[in-house]
């Protein structure tokens, strides 16, 4: 690991290097990727492929002053490892250790927090903006994906480029296109052919120059833009891009660090909007990404020499769970259809995909759509079911108001990853869910706390004529959860969901110091459920817990119902950008272990702590 660390120290190394260091250093990279990853987890596929392509943006460019923006930031560990954080590599997705995605606290090159896809046109095009009006000459390169260009943000963002006209390159990572030996060759003379510095002076200069052929000068200026545009039109599949005011230029090898330095070198001078499409594969360099990259996508701990998983929690997950009932649901009505927003294998639903191929819908990272294409499933009659995590909810809330709850329509919606997520941090934590949607009119929202209570929610939901959200954590659920019904009725916790489990067992841990409380597991959170009202009214006390922000949430919802008329604990998250961590650790953190939530019951009672 020689030249990592030399480059991680001394990054100016890096544009001396020969192309057969590069090529070594690359391969220190990936490796150290795999090593740590194969530890912490984490996304795999995508960081193995844009090795050669951070380095090429590296070498070509001074970065400060200029500036690299990566979309959704999954794809940011070469990024860091060159960037002065070798040494705290393996801390990754750790507390209080480096991110897996971009993060300005970490260091100033990470110009966003980035961790949703689709940002990085529009953020790009902001910023190039705002440094013209400040005079900054620093460079600005945003790094998309092929899978960004399902989501609509990147489309405006690219229109709005386009007649903008602002100097910005856009990278197109594109891993799922193939380009053949043939093509990309004349793809790539091509494109270093009408890059050259001399073909891009400006325009005007340009012309100027033609203008001095006598009698011939512009009839040369017109066949040459049009060779141009016919020789790059028959490989090339960028019309639609420069049509929109982008010029165009690929695709190229993303993994040919010479034919990356040679064109990046050569257009990073071009003064108007240009997207680079660039070909990679996704999990290159080792075996197993590379032949299952969305197993590697995002993943835990494995075994790096048999690519198998390793310390993976028993028993399923509540997301598995609700994909098999959904299957069984789809046997028995032909009616039933399952749209996700690009997350078929982390929701469960790769069986009911095979089974039912017609009637199971990804869209891509299109949330938005997502939403409104289930209103007019549900409206022609289907019995819609949208599967998607809490975190990207959050991108729906205007199609969710609009064209689902105003409408009536009784689309279910399968909220995974609903609280605390872990290592991921805080742009995928689900815990603003219950406080957003608690705002608008004619839904439900349930949070069922067992593996048996969620099948009798979802089967329920059927029956319903509005629309409902039912959240449920990212691992497990109990099989079965009872009640603890005391006897006094000094104090009853009110128990929500995930947190049900949690709950019951600091009741166990105050019993031994002789204080016995009532736990009331919560399945149903708005309306909430006439018969758990009754229940409230005959203690003298209350204790709300759940595993989503306290603003606005449950805790929120009982305290607008009593009024004032009994005294309230809330425990849930703080409002607050949450940190990565282990989920464990971070609910023991805010005070929502049992031993956490026994401690703050003893000083409620105690007269300390409440709301």
């Amino acid at each position: 690991m020689e030249l990592i660390e030399k480059v991680s120290q001394q990054p100016a190394i890096l544009k001396e290097l020969s192309v057969k260091e590069l090529e070594t250093l690359a391969s220190e990279i990936r490796q150290i990727i795999i090593e740590t990853v194969s530890k912490k987890g984490g996304h795999l596929s995508s960081n193995l492929g844009v090795v050669e392509l951070t380095l090429a943006i590296h070498r070509v460019f001074n970065i400060p002053p200029d500036k690299v923006i990566w979309d959704v930031g999954h794809q940011c560990y070469t990024h860091k490892l060159l960037t002065g954080r070798y040494k705290n590599f393996s801390s990754l997705r750790t507390y209080k250790g480096l991110t897996g995605y971009p993060s300005p606290e970490e260091d100033v090159r990470d110009i966003f927090k980035t961790g949703h896809a689709g940002t990085a046109v529009s953020s790009a095009t902001g910023l190039k903006t705002g440094q013209d009006f400040l005079k900054d000459k620093g460079k600005v390169i945003a790094i998309i994906g092929d899978g960004s260009l399902t989501n609509g943000l990147t489309f405006e963002g690219l229109n709005f480029l386009g007649a903008l006209g602002k100097e910005l390159l856009i990278i197109l990572n594109d891993n799922r296109m193939s380009i053949s030996p043939t093509k990309g060759a004349l793809s790539y003379y091509l494109t270093k052919l009408i890059t050259s510095p001399f073909l891009n002076k400006p325009k005007e200069e340009f012309m100027e120059v033609l203008k001095k052929i006598p009698g011939m000068g512009e009839n040369i200026l017109h066949l040459a833009k049009d060779l141009e545009k016919k020789a790059k039109y028959l490989i090339v599949p960028g019309v639609f891009f420069e049509k929109l005011g982008l010029r165009y230029l690929g695709p190229i090898d993303g993994h040919n660090i010479q034919e990356m330095i040679d064109i990046l070198t050569n257009i990073k001078e071009i003064k108007e909007p240009v997207l680079l499409h660039i070909i990679t594969r996704k999990g290159k360099g080792y075996r197993f990404a590379e032949e299952r990259p969305d197993d590697f996508h995002g993943t835990g701990p494995f075994d790096i020499k048999t690519g198998a998983p390793v310390n993976n929690e028993a028993g399923q997950s509540a997301g598995c769970f609700a994909g098999k009932i959904l299957e069984k649901l789809g046997e028995k009505d032909t009616r039933i259809v399952v749209l996700t927003a690009a997350m078929e294998k982390g929701l469960g639903l790769e069986d009911f995909a095979r089974r039912f191929p017609d009637r199971f819908f990804d869209v891509g990272i299109a949330e938005g759509h997502c939403i409104t294409f289930a209103s007019g499933l549900s409206k022609a009659g289907m019995k819609v079911f949208v599967a998607m995590y809490s975190t990207f909810l959050q991108r729906c809330y205007d199609q969710i108001f609009h064209d689902i709850c105003l409408q009536k329509l009784p689309v279910v919606f399968l909220i995974d990853r609903a609280g605390i997520v872990g290592e991921d941090g805080p742009t995928h934590h689900g815990i603003f869910d219950i406080s957003f949607l608690r705002t608008l009119p004619d839904l439900k929202i349930f949070t069922p706390y067992s593996m048996e209570n969620l099948e009798y929610t979802i089967m329920k939901t059927l029956e319903e004529n509005t629309p409902c959200f039912i959240r449920y954590p990212k691992g497990k659920l109990p099989e079965k959860l009872e009640p603890i019904n005391s006897p006094e009725k000094k104090l009853a916790i009110l128990a929500c969901g995930s947190m049900a489990d949690y709950s019951i067992k600091a009741c166990d841990i105050l019993k031994k110091e002789n204080i016995n409380v009532s736990c009331l597991p919560v399945d149903k959170v708005k309306p909430l459920d006439e018969i758990l009202l009754k229940e409230i009214n005959s203690f003298e006390r209350i204790v709300t817990v759940e595993e989503n922000t306290a603003s606005g949430g449950f805790g929120s919802a009982v305290l607008e119902y009593l009024g004032g008329r009994k005294e309230v604990l809330r425990i849930g998250l703080p409002e607050a950008f949450i940190e990565q961590g282990k989920r464990e650790f971070l609910l023991e953190k805010y005070g929502m272990s049992p031993a956490g939530i026994a401690e703050r019951i003893k000083k409620f009672l105690k007269g300390q702590g409440n709301d």
